[in-house]
């Protein structure tokens, strides 16, 4: 990613050192921006939460060529920038890669029993970096477990593994997680059916390519992130509750209504890795606001953060078009899929039917939405079996002929209501469009 290109994810004394660090680096930008906010959201994990208690931790994901892409010189960049603030925290709590649900259990359930007393208290903050993903990935992959317990620690909910030996209880996991890995092996090793269950929109993947070629035995420089020392113990002091501002909130949902309105025309075996966008979008803007020593996130922040989980949306649609291109299979959008599964249903199906049959392909808001703008499709009320309750909502498909007789009911009437002198010309329909400037949507 250029320069030019970064400045719209910029924010704060994070992405002033980064520019700082980009002369004197053959790193990707965006590649030491995702990994300075992986592992600084993890040290501030716990300490910092939104207003409700959701944590606030970013995973990240390098995506690139080996060799051409630099990911493990973006990861280094931003362990030496971050040396200056929270150096000790990395030495103390980064743990190498992790294959299985038992294992991650056991990994934070010793940190939290370690830790257990302590002037602090019990702390489970750890955070999982591992260079080589697909290593683990096959293992985890294998593992009935791993999925749930990860979502489990981005979600802050409770892990619990518990057998006739082991008896392990962890209430506050706090998991920082950042791996590496190339396009090829993402395409064989996370499939679209793996990511329906929900693990991976956890992650944000993020395509690197090395920005320039540097001389050979050119002067490596970590410029500190200013301010960073006395944020960190501004966060400690905690608990620090993040919110957002109004304006913020205004262009928050505003962000989330265009998104979700692209949702609907993106086909399943993409919106699976990117359904947790709004959420995403709050957590980077809730870390990035924490570098300031503030707990209420501002427009500008939530702007920042859109535009960095948008370059991974991005990068998400790459991964996945390799992907496709290599097995051939192309996924229907939201409306074909709604008539496929009426005509398997008889020609209607009520509105539970139909979610459970899309799974997460559609949320009750988007199925409305489609199916209302299908002239082929009518949304009707059903009757309850006892002729109490609330009654079903009936999706139907509507035969050719019905459409037709529909059509000319509805030229009668206007026959009937219009005037004999000759109308004014109506102004042309303009199409609705959902876009932001340079971006996804």
């Amino acid at each position: 990613m250029s320069l030019e290109s970064f400045q719209a994810m910029r924010y704060g004394p994070i992405g002033d050192a980064v520019i700082a660090a980009e002369p004197h680096t053959e790193a990707d930008p965006v590649g030491v921006y995702a990994s300075i906010l992986a592992m600084w959201s993890s040290a501030i994990q716990g300490h910092v939460v939104m207003s409700d208690g959701r944590p606030v931790v970013v995973w990240t994901v390098l995506t690139g060529e080996s060799a051409l892409g630099r990911k493990g010189t973006a990861l280094g960049v931003a362990t030496g920038m971050l040396s200056h603030s929270i150096g000790k925290f990395l030495d103390d709590r980064t743990a190498g890669g992790v294959s299985s649900g038992p294992s991650l259990t056991q990994m934070l359930y010793e940190r939290q029993e370690k830790t257990e007393g302590t002037e602090d208290g019990a702390d489970t903050r750890t955070l999982v970096v591992d260079e080589e993903w697909s290593e683990n990935l096959k293992r985890q992959n294998r593992c009935p477990t791993f999925a749930s317990k990860l979502r489990s620690c981005w979600d802050g909910a409770t892990l619990r593994h518990i057998t006739t030996r082991d008896h392990m209880v962890v209430p506050e996991p706090r998991l920082g997680f950042h791996t590496h890995i190339t396009p090829a092996e993402w395409a064989e090793y996370i499939k679209p059916r793996d990511a329906k269950g929900g693990s991976y929109n956890r992650l944000l993947p993020v395509l690197v390519e090395g920005s320039k070629i540097l001389p050979y035995g050119h002067k490596k420089v970590f410029p500190e992130i200013e301010g960073l020392s006395e944020a960190y113990e501004w966060a400690r002091r905690g608990p620090r509750r993040m919110s957002l501002s109004a304006d913020a909130a205004r262009r928050f949902d505003d962000l989330r209504a265009q998104f979700l309105a692209k949702m609907m025309d993106t086909p399943s075996h993409i919106t699976c890795y990117i359904e947790r966008t709004p959420e995403q979008i709050i957590r980077v803007a809730a870390v990035l606001t924490a570098t300031e020593k503030k707990t209420t996130v501002s427009r500008k922040a939530i702007d920042a953060a859109w535009a960095f989980v948008q370059h991974s949306m991005r990068s998400v649609e790459k991964l996945v078009r390799q992907d496709t291109k290599a097995t051939g299979k192309v996924v229907k959008p939201l409306p074909d899929l709604i008539r496929d599964i009426l005509t398997q249903e008889g020609g209607e199906a009520d509105r539970s039917r139909l979610l459970r049959r899309l799974g997460v392909r559609a949320t009750a808001v988007s199925l409305r939405t489609a199916a209302e703008n299908m002239p082929d499709v009518e949304i009707v009320k059903g009757a309850t079996a006892t002729g109490k309750g609330r009654p079903p909502v009936i999706f139907r498909l509507v035969s050719a002929d019905e459409q037709d007789s529909s059509e000319t009911e509805e030229e009668t009437v206007s026959a009937v209501v219009i005037p004999e002198t000759r109308p004014e010309p109506s102004p042309p329909k303009q199409e609705k469009v959902f876009a932001l400037s340079g971006g996804w949507l």
